[in-house]
């Protein structure tokens, strides 16, 4: 099976705090701040001090990640199972502050596709521009939430 790699790159105005407490709230909030996670998928198993396991996902797709993090902005989810993707697949999120404020953030995604998801899933990330593409506007949707809840604290 051919793992896919993808690696992102952005800057936010988001503070690098903001968004790791994001990547680490495992509350029923989670899905407000990560819209790929459907409330009916996600479930937590267990929460540690730098550790948390999960289901989270949209219907038909499913993801059973364990997470781990650091105290210095990483933050990596491995998947223990998934009706799509194969196990040990993973997604890493690190997260350094902005030389003038906001945050230089970089996601690393090292995937494999299994079952029928083989064939469709390098085709849906192609007609979405393909596989960093695709996960660079799943996190663009998270920004702007954050985003927009820090506009209404503000106000």
């Amino acid at each position: 099976m051919k793992s896919r790699v993808y690696d992102i790159s952005l800057e936010t105005n988001l503070a690098a705090e903001r968004l790791l407490a994001a990547a680490t709230d495992f509350s029923e909030r989670r899905p407000d701040f990560w819209p790929t996670i459907t409330r009916q998928r996600y479930h937590v198993f267990s929460v540690g001090d730098h550790s948390a396991e999960t289901e989270e996902g949209t219907s038909p797709v499913h993801h059973r990640y364990k997470y781990e993090w650091t105290d210095d902005g990483v933050v990596r989810a491995t998947t223990v199972d998934a009706s799509a993707m194969t196990t040990g697949s993973i997604w890493e999120l690190r997260v350094r502050p902005g030389e003038g404020g906001g945050s230089k953030v970089h996601i690393h995604v090292e995937m494999g596709f299994k079952g029928l998801m083989r064939v469709a899933g390098p085709v849906m990330f192609r007609l979405n521009g393909g596989g960093a593409e695709t996960y660079r506007k799943w996190f663009l949707k998270t920004l702007a939430v954050l985003e927009a809840e820090d506009v209404r604290a503000v106000k």
